[in-house]
């Protein structure tokens, strides 16, 4: 019986995903993806145009959960839930164990997007999603202020050192294959140290936020 195009399309992107771990983007060949599929290069083009289509199927998912994550967690800054409250506190917990389950769970794809992108359309992955990252935190504190939580502005710089640090701890976790008991006290400790950091800069203590 003929092999289903779903198949097909599965055995050609293991066999991607093994060649772009082993060889990055740029040193990964299509005709050595074609033939460890068992497929000749012209079978291989009827279901992916080039090797940046393998890669953007291999990746694109994970980009968008990380994008969602980020999302979520404005979302509930601008919900009803005072953003120095210890129920926004635990909902951001929520967001990030969420994020490291799903990294844990697809920790080959986000390997490839920190450490083999180079020269497909995702090189600038890591840069695109702290520059999100900023952008939503900018809009946050603006939001505080605006709803008298903070007494001024934060600066935009410290924003995006603030932002990018955030995003920069659950890389180091993947590039140091860290397990994920140990990721898990890691991201902990580093989101408590982001979150009463953050509340120094901007002038509340941790005291009044237990308060609230």
């Amino acid at each position: 019986m003929a092999e289903s195009s779903i198949e097909t399309k599965r055995r050609l992107l293991e066999s991607a995903k093994k060649e772009f771990l082993e060889k990055g983007f740029m040193g990964a060949s299509l005709r050595t993806i074609a033939a460890n599929a068992g497929m000749t290069t012209g079978a291989m083009y009827r279901h992916f145009k080039n090797k940046d289509d393998f890669f953007c199927t291999l990746v694109d998912g994970s980009i968008e959960v990380v994008k969602n994550a980020i999302m979520q967690e404005n979302d509930a800054l601008k919900s009803n839930i005072n953003p120095i409250s210890k129920e926004h506190e635990e909902e951001e917990t929520k967001i990030f164990t969420m994020l490291l389950d799903y990294i844990y769970s697809n920790f080959d794809t986000f390997t490839l997007l920190l450490t083999k992108a180079a020269g497909s359309t995702h090189e600038n992955f890591l840069e695109e999603m702290c520059d999100l990252y900023t952008k939503r935190c900018v809009e946050t504190f603006n939001m505080m202020y605006e709803k008298k939580y903070i007494e001024h502005r934060v600066d935009a710089m410290i924003v995006h050192i603030i932002a990018s640090s955030m995003i920069n701890s659950f890389v180091e976790i993947i590039l140091h294959k860290i397990p994920k008991q140990e990721a898990t006290a890691f991201i902990k400790n580093i989101r408590d140290l982001f979150h009463f950091g953050t509340l120094h800069v901007m002038g509340i203590s941790a005291e009044y936020s237990d308060q609230k």
